[in-house]
């Protein structure tokens, strides 16, 4: 299985049971995945780092990007990673504008900055941020699970799942054996372990189904779209 390690800007914020996004989480819940595609494209973390803060006030929330998902427009993955590619041109139309003629509406930016703004862009800024957004939706339904679980007293159960499959996929970590997991837990017959990994697994997909609908259209095929479109880019493929 393809490792999703944590996004390369912050980690997300502990999500709620229901994880709808909403104007007040989607900037905190989706910066890992614009972050990621505009880092990928070429710029410098700094730069990259305010250009994110810059799309989220003026794109995301100034315009109510959430508010434009309808069925037309299908999956808010797809919108969100648009928007982002149209608002750098728009940046990158600016700067080129604002050099041209200086004064006009801003200080020309210095040589570093203008370099590091036209450096070679990575080919797939796109796989960055399909990474980022899938790496943030497994760890909000990881996080979600295991609450779950601790609160029904089955910590052995999220213990089980976290090291065999959870820390693997996300970390790249190695998975303990059965035998090891059976010492730990004292239990004395491995179809314990395999049992609970089934039925986690049923659980965690449920979790992010949860997530997954929450980014999407009410059409009735929306989220079941776009979960195959995730597995089709979990498993490196082009959706």
């Amino acid at each position: 299985m393809q490792r999703f390690p944590a996004t390369m800007a912050d980690p997300p914020p502990t999500p709620d049971d229901h994880a709808p996004l909403t104007r007040d989480n989607v900037a905190e819940r989706c910066y890992g995945a614009i972050y990621a595609y505009i880092r990928q494209s070429g710029r410098r973390d700094q730069e990259a780092r305010d250009l994110t803060q810059g799309f989220i006030a003026d794109v995301l929330l100034g315009r109510d990007l959430l508010s434009k998902l309808d069925e037309r427009r299908g999956q808010f993955r797809s919108l969100l990673m648009s928007a982002v590619r149209n608002y750098l041109a728009d940046v990158y139309r600016f700067d080129h504008a604002a050099r041209r003629h200086p004064g006009r509406d801003r200080m020309v930016r210095g040589d570093d900055a203008a370099a590091d703004s036209m450096a070679a862009p990575d080919p797939q800024p796109e796989a960055a941020f399909h990474r980022a957004w899938i790496s943030m939706l497994v760890q909000e339904s990881a996080e979600a699970l295991r609450t779950e679980s601790l609160a029904a007293g089955r910590e052995w159960a999220w213990d089980i799942f976290e090291s065999r499959i959870v820390r693997p996929m996300l970390h790249g970590a190695k998975a303990p054996t059965y035998e090891e997991l059976m010492a730990r837990w004292s239990f004395d017959d491995p179809s314990r372990i395999s049992n609970t990994v089934v039925q986690m697994r049923k659980a965690f997909a449920a979790q992010l189904v949860r997530r997954i609908g929450a980014t999407v259209d009410r059409s009735p095929a929306g989220a079941q779209h776009e979960l195959r479109e995730l597995l089709r880019l979990m498993e490196g493929r082009t959706p």
